[in-house]
């Protein structure tokens, strides 16, 4: 098992609530040594793919050993499993809805646990009581798992109370739900279906297309065209916000990779009538290159430098 770290990075779609610190509370009261690093509890509400993609690009910062709590469950009360997930260097904590699967794929998976709430919740109460003096009241609700099963149970482990083989059954990795950040379909050689896959507090909108991932060197590209269920608009590709106007839309890739669109000082989301999870199809437009004549033409390369193949075909 991981050599736990006494961190525990969390991520909620808890926004600005009591939730949060319950979570932390009950944390520091099983361990007052366990440093707790709020990576983010702004998720979009109810998007297990939102909260994903703010796992899978925040889990490497922490320390080696950290336990990364992640409550994105709207389907909290339900059968579905509450997991614990063994990677090379890390512990995963949540709901077995997705949003887990994206970070413990990129990590490598190891071991994946159902977790025994009675267990957790057992546990956690000696543990509290012995440090408090006196034993806690303690019932697992049907609606805030955060405080009575993933908030304890990362807990237990990263301070060191607790395997998890005490905690639950380990069950087969192939039986976990499935998200992915990075779908896209190839539609023609430089065209692509793609998802929304987060939008964060300034309206910049995220897609699920990773360029370099894909073989694509933007630095080619002087525009794309973005087409929704609305409209298509043409938009310039640049390097980061300032390359547009204000006002102006702008796309580029994003510090964690993925292809982005954004208003210099506004809200791209609202002004191309964007959701989580909304699918827009991108076409690349190359910069024009100079013929042996001084004509301008553009290049004729495939995108990823192989002949396209049929419609739809999928990228991972």
């Amino acid at each position: 098992m991981v050599e736990p770290s006494k961190v525990i990075g969390l991520v909620t779609d808890f926004g600005d609530s009591p939730y949060t610190g319950i979570m932390r509370a009950i944390i520091k009261s099983i361990s007052r040594e366990i440093q707790i690093i709020d990576i983010d509890h702004s998720v979009p509400s109810f998007s297990p793919l939102a909260g994903a993609y703010v796992v899978a690009h925040t889990y490497h910062w922490l320390p080696k050993g950290s336990v990364i709590v992640a409550v994105v469950d709207p389907g909290v009360g339900t059968s579905r499993h509450a997991l614990a997930v063994e990677t090379e260097n890390y512990i995963f904590i949540g709901p077995d809805n997705g949003v887990l699967y994206p970070a413990v794929m990129s990590d490598g998976m190891r071991r994946v646990y159902a977790l025994r709430e009675k267990d957790v919740s057992s546990l956690a109460r000696m543990k509290t009581s012995s440090a408090a003096g006196t034993l806690k009241p303690w019932s697992i609700s049907r609606t805030f798992h955060g405080r009575d099963v993933f908030a304890p149970a990362g807990a237990l482990i990263a301070a060191g109370h607790a395997s998890l083989e005490e905690l639950g059954d380990e069950i087969e990795p192939e039986r976990i739900r499935r998200a992915s950040i990075d779908h896209v379909e190839k539609m023609g050689a430089s065209a692509f279906r793609a998802t929304v896959v987060y939008i964060d507090k300034f309206g910049n909108v995220a897609l699920s297309i990773r360029p370099k991932k894909l073989g694509i060197n933007l630095s080619l590209y002087k525009m794309i065209v973005l087409r929704t269920n609305m409209a298509s608009n043409t938009i310039k590709m640049g390097k980061t916000f300032g390359d547009a106007n204000p006002g102006e839309l702008v796309a580029y890739e994003n510090s964690f990779g993925h292809l982005e669109i954004a208003v210099n000082r506004g809200n791209a989301a609202k002004r191309l009538g964007l959701e989580l999870e909304s699918r827009v199809e991108i076409e690349l437009l190359e910069n024009s290159v100079a013929t042996p004549n001084g004509s301008r033409a553009g290049r004729s390369t495939d995108l990823l430098g192989v002949s396209s193949k049929g419609l739809g075909e999928t990228l991972w």
